[in-house]
């Protein structure tokens, strides 16, 4: 499914790259945390990335937001839907609780090492992102980097975006622009955190668009699809 339709039609993107390297149904509730703090994440796998890897990389993602005190729950979206309810679900797109990630095989316009993608308005909203998969799997036959995890891994800095806002890119951490080769191992993915600051900053974002919501003020937040 290609998802055509942002939060608003303003071209900020925000882009992933590696350097120093040859080149990346039914919902799913992981792990409890601070009350409020929580994402709902429509996932649309275009590039047929197997199950058990989606689900794993789904895995890698959770964990690094329940680090941060972010629950996720993840919708992974078939076509056609299983019943209405389902495809409702997998369609709604609120900003910042409700977000969209869809996994092609490459982007048509970008690098080739470039791995994820995050639409933005230049006040900082959006509700979705692509992922790239062939550079992952491009460096998994180059370098034995694991495939589920670095896709998690890239999932969570593109969803950090969009959650974050602009100009989101750190120093350290998981929101840092490039990864080396080097901080791809195995060893050094489990590295790849949000910073505190991060993770306050998407804490109160989200806790405050749910209190809204639970009130029912009717700028509960931007609202996209059906």
């Amino acid at each position: 499914m290609n998802i055509r339709t942002f939060c608003k039609w303003v071209p900020f993107v925000v882009v992933l790259m590696l350097i120093s390297t040859n080149g990346w149904s039914k919902s799913t509730r992981r792990g409890g945390t601070q009350e409020g703090a929580q994402v709902t994440i429509s996932v649309y796998n275009d590039a047929g990335v197997p199950v058990d890897v989606l689900r794993q990389g789904e895995e890698e993602a959770s964990r690094v937001f329940r680090q941060a005190g972010i629950a996720v729950q993840w919708l992974n979206c078939i076509l056609p839907a299983v019943s209405e309810e389902a495809s409702r679900a997998c369609r709604e797109a609120v900003f910042p609780e409700h977000l969209h990630l869809r996994i092609v095989r490459k982007s048509l316009g970008l690098k080739g090492e470039t791995m994820g993608i995050s639409f933005q308005t230049d006040d900082g909203r959006g509700c979705y992102a692509d992922l790239f998969y062939e550079p992952m799997e491009e460096l998994q036959r180059s370098d034995g980097t694991d495939v589920a995890s670095l896709l998690g891994y890239v999932a969570a800095h593109e969803i950090g975006h969009l959650l974050l806002g602009t100009n989101s890119h750190a120093v350290a951490g998981i929101m840092h622009a490039h990864w080396t080769a080097g901080e791809l191992t195995s060893t050094k993915l489990g590295e790849m955190v949000f910073l505190a600051k991060e993770s306050r900053q998407m804490k109160e974002r989200l806790i405050t668009a749910a209190q809204i919501s639970k009130e029912g003020s009717p700028v509960a937040g931007v609202r996209v699809g059906k």
